[in-house]
């Protein structure tokens, strides 16, 4: 089965009167004179190696929006003072960061003050239960995909937050809510290389945001950057190998295969007392190939009748099946980033940042597919229009390939060996499941009459 392939496409101009929700922070403060306290109207405030700044107003009140997330250099000038730079002034997402300034009278030409921003223990604007990671924290991570980053969270599994499904959380990627529209799960194959900073918010949700009932997963990508080219990649590579313990299904001495091929109990039966009571117990009740045989010949119908050697060999038919996982799993992500060769200084700089993952992940066991395979691709363009407007055209294409999840023809796929695990400990004809080669198609769930017949 396929999921429908993800493509969006976002043409937007960001300003301080048209900004989306969720994808910047803001930084703000007072500053005022460091000898009688008294406010600084006019006192030019810059985010260095950006357009963005601001100039303080009567009460000595500045603030800087739409700033996206990340760590800065705020600069504070004003004629006759000395100027003042705080460094390291980390910016989250929908959070506003306070910048207090005091400036003294300038003694020295030149002179300039440089102080090493701290983060406050209480984060005074935050009503939710919530954790904002920059790119550092989540690049130090043992992980390579934004689901491994959340499920490292305190209250969260997986997709799932404090005990919610994963289709009552929302994931948003620059504001762009992506969910598989037939099941409401999120869809979160994005690049990991392309990531900025990621909100998770696991309660007290703000008003802007709808449809959400557990969580809500915030994530903002890179822009490129217009002074240097960057590359990135991630690359995981596991080989072939099997993901269950003890024997394969298909081997002589499984649970599924042993009591029907053991010379000692095939023929006559799991309980005629060749075995102990303790291997009985450990296998399934047999009553042996020549009872299936007898069987066959107590009714009127020499059509169905059947010898107990060939009994056994439409069992090992049925069962011939090769269940071993042969293929590995891979995870590989890349992003490269830059200005726009030629073009980029005439055009506001222009500047863009594209990446592409692509990820396989084996079954258990293979089932109408042998497991599960995800690509997505982004890219992302941003020029200034102004010192106050970005023009920002981002496109998103995904796809995501498995075996249906469900019995009854509802949507969903298997994505990882523990779901497939989980789903056939609670339903029947296991056995069935295992060995037919289309599981996970409506119409072949079942097995043939035959088949169900043999053995009893």
């Amino acid at each position: 089965m396929k999921k429908l392939p993800l493509l969006a496409l976002v043409v937007f101009v960001l300003s301080a009167p048209f900004m989306f929700a969720g994808t910047t922070g803001k930084i703000a403060g007072t500053i005022i004179d460091t000898d009688n306290g008294e406010p600084l109207p006019g006192v030019n405030v810059v985010l260095e190696g950006t357009t963005l700044g601001a100039v303080t107003d009567i009460n000595g009140y500045y603030a800087i929006l739409n700033v996206p997330p990340g760590a800065y250099s705020v600069k504070a000038t004003y004629i006759g003072y000395t100027a003042y730079r705080f460094t390291e002034v980390t910016v989250k997402i929908d959070l506003t960061t306070t910048v207090d300034f005091k400036l003294k009278p300038q003694v020295l030409a030149g002179e300039e003050v440089v102080v090493v921003a701290e983060r406050p223990v209480v984060v005074k604007d935050i009503s939710a239960s919530q954790a904002n990671l920059n790119i550092k924290e989540i690049e130090s991570l043992p992980v390579v995909n934004v689901v491994g980053v959340v499920a490292l969270q305190a209250g969260v599994q997986g997709l799932s937050i404090r005990g919610g499904g994963s289709s009552q959380t929302a994931f948003m990627v620059n504001g762009i809510t992506l969910r598989d529209e037939r099941d409401n799960t999120p869809y979160t194959g994005i690049s990991y290389t392309a990531i900025e900073e990621i909100q998770i918010q696991t309660g007290g949700f703000n008003a802007e945001f709808g449809n959400i009932r557990s969580g809500l997963i915030n994530v903002v990508t890179k822009e490129g950057k217009k002074d240097r080219y960057s590359v990135n990649v991630i690359t995981r590579y596991s080989p072939a190998s099997q993901k269950r313990f003890g024997h394969s299904p298909t081997a002589r001495d499984s649970y599924w295969i042993r009591p029907y091929v053991d010379e000692a109990v095939a023929w006559t039966g799991t309980k005629s007392g060749a075995w102990d009571q303790f291997t009985q117990l450990q296998f399934p009740e047999f009553i042996g190939w020549n009872a299936i045989a007898l069987n066959s010949l107590k009714d009127n119908n020499p059509a169905n009748d059947i010898t107990p050697e060939a009994a056994q060999r439409i069992f090992l038919w049925q069962h011939r099946r090769n269940l071993d996982i042969v293929d590995p799993d891979y995870d590989f992500d890349a992003s490269v980033g830059g200005p726009a060769p030629l073009v980029s200084e005439k055009l506001g700089g222009l500047r863009f940042l594209a990446s592409y993952r692509t990820a396989q992940e084996m079954y258990v066991i293979p089932l109408s597919k042998d497991g599960f395979r995800d690509f997505n691709l982004q890219l992302k363009v941003t020029a200034d229009l102004s010192a106050k407007m970005k023009l920002v055209v981002e496109g998103i294409r995904g796809r995501a390939v498995g075996t249906n999840d469900n019995n009854t023809g509802l949507p969903g796929l298997f994505r990882s060996p523990e779901s497939i695990g989980n789903q056939l400990n609670r339903v029947s004809f296991i056995e069935t499941r295992i060995f037919a080669t289309d599981i996970g198609r409506r119409a072949r769930l079942r097995a043939p009459a035959s088949a169900r017949s043999l053995p009893t």
